[in-house]
């Protein structure tokens, strides 16, 4: 079983859940209990796709993944 890469950027914790995939979940919030997931960033062909919890059915694309990631920094 492979190991999942968790790191923390910008201020959020990124944990790989699949080669393609990254939950982000927001690090100043978990210490408080509040709800820690911000939303999922997936790797297509050239760029990254957000997904932000709470905006259902909104994407956006960007070209880098700190940019993906940055969206979700809010």
């Amino acid at each position: 079983m492979k190991t999942r890469t968790r790191f923390v950027r910008l201020g959020l914790e990124v944990l790989e859940i699949s080669e393609r995939e990254w939950r982000i979940s927001d690090t100043a919030v978990m210490s408080l209990g509040e709800p820690p997931v911000r939303g999922f960033i997936r790797a297509l062909d050239s760029m990254f796709e957000v997904t932000e919890i709470g905006r259902p059915g909104r994407r956006t694309y960007y070209r880098d993944f700190d940019a993906a990631l940055r969206e979700l920094r809010h």
